[in-house]
């Protein structure tokens, strides 16, 4: 049972849409609250964006959105 759960986890982080960090607000963005990117390691203490990208993965309930790695 154990490998049809990492199979099963591999799964999920492979779908949703892969985009890029970026510092702009506008129609279709996902605000991520700085405290948030600097937990991730993505904004350093100058508070200047790490050049990197994010899975997200939307559903009828929920917008998930997690560092690539």
């Amino acid at each position: 049972m154990r490998g049809f759960k990492s199979l099963q986890r591999e799964s999920k982080m492979m779908s949703g849409e892969i985009r890029k960090l970026r510092d702009l607000g506008g129609s279709g963005g996902v605000s991520i609250p700085k405290d948030t990117l600097r937990e991730w390691g993505l904004i350093d203490d100058d508070d200047e964006l790490a050049d990197t990208h994010l899975r997200v993965e939307e559903t009828d309930d929920a917008v998930t959105v997690e560092p690539v790695q």
